[in-house]
């Protein structure tokens, strides 16, 4: 969903569903909750999603990525500071793990902008997209990010890479879909990508 992959109003709801019944059936798994968070994070449900990933990390003090995403629903929720704090444990936890390097990486970023410091948020997606070059999320975010600090170039390369993996990336979507909680984070972002070129 954050890719731009799914459409977010068919899978959200058969995503909790399911996450809800994972957690009826083992209430003790920390994957379980770890699920849930992720949905209600994504559906814009930031007191959900900040209990159920710290329920998730209460059952496993040592799941790493339950600290990315507990960070990204602190980010995506206003709260970058908070955000920012999970992911440096989440890097304590894990700090080789080189598959999640992009995705702390990204949040990273993510947390930055909302925060509105725009030149920290695009390098922290530059360092992501160079580790991994088809993150669409991650190039999204450095082309609204780049806009912001007034990067047009980078800007404008960063748009173009990201819908060249999210062709049906607009203004709309990001209104509609993506996971920033307020409205005044989503204009923020929003005005970036217009200044990238974003319609």
């Amino acid at each position: 969903m954050l890719l731009g992959l799914a459409q977010p109003a068919e899978v959200l709801p058969k995503a909790n569903e399911m996450a809800q019944r994972a957690i009826a059936h083992d209430a003790d798994d920390p994957w379980t909750h770890f699920a849930a968070g992720y949905v209600h994070m994504m559906a814009r449900r930031t007191q959900a999603a900040v209990t159920a990933l710290t329920d998730a990390i209460t059952l496993n003090p040592n799941l790493a990525i339950a600290h990315v995403i507990l960070g990204a629903a602190y980010g995506f929720g206003g709260m970058p500071e908070d955000g920012l704090h999970h992911l440096a444990i989440a890097e304590r936890l894990s700090p080789r793990d080189s598959t999640q390097q992009p995705g702390v990486l990204t949040v990273t970023g993510m947390c930055h902008f909302v925060a509105q410091r725009y030149v920290d948020a695009a390098s922290f997606e530059h360092r992501a997209v160079q580790l991994r070059p088809h993150f669409g999320a991650a190039w999204r975010t450095l082309a609204a990010a780049a806009g912001m600090a007034g990067d047009l170039d980078e800007a404008t390369h960063a748009l173009s890479e990201a819908k060249r993996l999210h062709p049906t990336l607009s203004v709309q979507w990001v209104e509609k879909y993506y996971p920033m909680v307020r409205e005044q984070d989503r204009a923020a972002y929003i005005e970036g990508l217009r200044t990238a070129g974003l319609e």
